[in-house]
Order: C-alpha cells, then structure tokens, then sequence
C-alpha cells in the first residue's frame, strides 16, 4: 500500500450513511499483509518517529534515573520507576483498541500520534525546568523537596504521554508495510538506535545528562516535534469507516479490557513469544533501568549523593566517588551505549537475510543467549568485559523488538479489522510487565550487599529460562516477511 504527501483537504468524518454492511468481498476484509507495501524511502520517513521515542527512553534510563538517584533513595528510585511498566501496561492496549476503532478524517492512528507527542512536548517543558520551579517554592541547599516533587510527576506524565505516542507509531508502521514487515520493522529498529545513539553521544560529549538537563531536554522536544510532526503532515492514511455505527461505551468497555482479551486471544504461538518477550525484557531492563547506578556504584565504587551538584559554581569540589560515580554513568549511557548501538545496526542490515536464511525461531533461539551471559556480568568488576557483555545483548534487544509486529501480522494477518492494535498493545504489556517485574523486584534486591549486581544477576537466570523455552516450546516456522 502506497504512501503519499497528504491533502489536508481530502477525507471527511463518516456520517450514518457511510456505514456499509462488509461481505466476503469487502474491501475491509482484505489481508494486506501480503499486498506490496510502502516503498523503502517511505518507510523511513514513516518510522522516524521512533528515533523520538527510543530517545524518550533512552533519556529516562540514561537521565533521569541517575537524577532521581541524587535526589531519592535506592529503594524509593525503583519504587517510582515501577509507574513506568504500570502505564505501560494500562495505555498501551487500551490505545491500541482505541486506535483500531478511530474514524477521524486524517487516519486511525495520526490522531494518537499528534496529541502524544503533544503532551510528551510538554510535559519536558516542566521537567526541564523543575528545579527552577523547586526553587521558586522555597527548595534550598540539601533540601530539595520540590524539585523531587516536580521531577516524579514529571516522571509519571513521560510514562503516560510517550506509551500515547509509541503505540500508534508502531501501528502505523504495520498498517502500510503490506509484505515487507520484516523490513520495516527493522527500519524502525535503526531509528530507534538512532535515538539512542543520540542521548548516548550527548553523554558522551558532554556528560552525564543530569548535569545539563536544560539542553538535553530541549533536545529532545525539538526532535520529537520534528519526526512526529513530519509524519502527521506528510503519510497519508486511510479513513477507517466500520461496517456499522460504533457504540462509545462498547467502544471504551472493549478499550479497558484489552489487556485481558488480549492475552486471552493470542494464538499458541504468539503467547510463547510474549512469555519470551517478558523474560527478556525482565533480564534487560535489570541492568537497563539502573546502568549509571551499575557502573557507577558497584564497578566504580563511586558515591551518587549530590553527584549532580559538586564542581559547580557556589557547591564544593567533588569528592574521588562523586567523580567516580558521574564516569561510571557516562561510562553507561556514553561509550558504552554508542558502541551497542553501532553494533546493533550491524545487526539489523543482516537480520531479515537470517530470518529468510534459518527462520525466525532460530533467529530469536540464537538471540536469547547474550543476556543469559549477564549472569557472568553481575561478578565481574572490569570494565572491558562488562562493556562487551552489555554490548552482545544489543543482538537480543533488536531482535525480540524488530519481530513483535511481523510475528503478529504472520499470524493474524492485517486486515482492517482483525484488532491489530489490540495484540500489539498486549505485546507491549508483557515488555511492561517484565520491566514491572525487575522494578518491583529491584527495589529489595538492592538492598542487598550485593547493591544493583544481584538484580542483573536474576535477569540473566530468567534470561537462561527465555532461551530454554525458545527452544523447546515456540514452534514457528516464519521464514517470510
């Protein structure tokens, strides 16, 4: 399905005549998914988006953990984190259903895409400026009580706001890639490192990102108006007009209980992927959700209390472990996270020929095994190896990420109407569910004489667990796409 610039002009919102009675050869009944899709070039424009998104992400494990690491304890850090998954796993479906049934003149999933880059936009506003907001409310010295207030409601608003955003972005993609998913998605994938290579060479350039957030977050703003902006204006989108009249409560009923539904209609196959998806995710963002801290705290043996003030003009000199924790972060979300994301498009320029090559079971087999080696990592101190080890899982992220929407159109097709956003958006709730799982678990797990290394070490066991049943379970023959 071809791609165009967009007439503002063209479409109307369907009135009660438009609504038509499908039969077996009705256009919404159609698979696409073996229909040509958009043509390369589009493509890239269509993803861009997720550069954006992958760079809002990447800016709350990079940024703003180490920020809260400042400013809060271990244990409430990974208490706040936990609202991340938490909305994740509410928004994601529930918008994605929603999406499926939108009717608007610009699209099914436009709409989405604008208001939540929108609010994405300005909720980093705020952030950006909290603690000059903080500090207009009486926060001085060591007491830092407003900021704190503002960077967590800032916190669970970015939760909100970019699952708003991402959902329908990844549907978009799927909806106009026809026969190519496999190919788009992989696209996608190179955006979203892109992102990351951004905030990755931001710290690298110039620290870590909680000692400049004004710049960084503006940064980021600018980004996200662009490529989400180009989107809405540029990629035409067809009008969804259903075969009758929807009904808004039905509508809202069916949007609130997607998660459900949706875990309960996934075929075999894709509820073995979603458990392999949750462990994945579960053993990634144990050292993901808390990489400055790993670095910096355990490796290092550096010191985060007021790491984001010292040197500045009017606070002391910092101390060796304030230094030491501030190179361990840009150590984590600098050098480290640029040479993964290097790595990772390599990758991708090569996945869709191994997917033809050996199919998609082996590909997802063979890229379970780097995060079980995170069970090494958690003992070990040197630097170079850790760095090596964090680097390989970049394999098992770009892969179990690049798959999710072929593997769901292999298996469901895409039609208009086959609910596409409502698997999708239950495949995002297991990647939140597995995140919950870490943060919830992390919060005492750090506890421990162990600090943030037992964590990674329990991803890398249920890491071993996603490869055993990669193995053993998926029966999966996709080979195309």
């Amino acid at each position: 399905m071809a791609s165009h610039v967009q007439d503002p002009a063209v479409g109307i919102t369907p009135n009660d005549g438009d609504y038509h009675q499908k039969d077996a050869e009705g256009i919404n009944d159609v698979d696409k998914s073996q229909q040509e899709g958009m043509s390369v070039p589009m493509m890239f424009l269509v993803c861009c988006p997720k550069m954006a998104m992958n760079m809002a992400w990447a800016a709350q494990w990079a940024a703003l953990g180490p920020l809260l690491q400042v400013l809060l304890s271990y244990s409430s850090v990974q208490g706040v984190q936990l609202v991340g998954p938490t909305a994740g796993l509410l928004v994601a479906p529930t918008i994605g259903v929603l999406s499926d049934t939108t009717t608007s003149k610009f699209g099914r999933r436009k709409p989405w895409l604008f208001w939540g880059a929108i609010t994405s936009i300005a909720c980093w506003a705020v952030m950006m400026n909290a603690q000059d907001i903080g500090e207009s409310l009486g926060d001085k010295g060591d007491d830092r009580t407003w900021t704190t207030v503002f960077v967590v409601i800032c916190y669970v608003w970015m939760d909100i706001t970019c699952n708003l955003t991402q959902v329908p972005v990844v549907l978009l993609i799927a909806d106009l890639a026809g026969n190519r998913q496999v190919t788009a998605a992989s696209i996608g994938q190179v955006w979203s490192i892109a992102g990351s290579f951004v905030v990755s060479g931001y710290i690298m350039f110039f620290g870590p990102a909680h000692q400049s957030i004004k710049p960084f977050m503006g940064m980021l703003m600018g980004i996200m108006f662009v490529t989400c902006m180009s989107v809405c204006w540029f990629v035409k989108e067809e009008q969804y007009i259903p075969a009758v009249k929807p009904d808004t409560k039905k509508q809202l009923k069916d949007a609130f209980s997607a998660l459900w539904v949706g875990f309960k209609k996934l075929p075999k196959v894709l509820l073995i992927y979603c458990l392999i998806f949750l462990l994945l995710q579960y053993g990634y963002t144990a050292y993901n959700g808390a990489k400055g801290q790993f670095f910096g705290i355990r490796v290092k043996d550096g010191l985060a209390e007021n790491a984001d003030k010292c040197g500045k003009e009017g606070q002391p000199e910092c101390t060796q472990r304030q230094k030491d924790y501030n190179d361990g972060v840009r150590l984590a979300g600098g050098v480290t996270d640029t040479v993964f994301n290097l790595f990772g498009v390599a990758y991708l320029a090569i996945m869709p020929f191994l997917v033809r090559k050996i199919g998609a079971k082996w590909v997802i087999v063979i890229a379970c095994i780097p995060q079980a080696l995170l069970i090494i990592m958690s003992f070990c101190k040197v630097v170079a190896i850790d760095m090596i080890l964090v680097i390989l899982t970049s394999i098992s992220q770009q892969t179990i990420f690049a798959l999710q929407l072929p593997m769901i159109v292999y298996q469901i097709g895409l039609a208009p109407d086959n609910d596409l956003g409502m698997y999708a958006g239950a495949f995002n709730s297991a990647n939140c569910a597995g995140q919950f799982l870490n943060f919830a678990l992390a919060t005492q797990l750090v506890k421990t004489s162990m600090t943030f290394a037992l964590p990674v070490l329990v991803g890398g066991i249920l890491s071993t667990i996603a490869l055993l049943v990669a193995i053993f379970f998926l029966k999966l023959d996709m080979k195309t796409m």
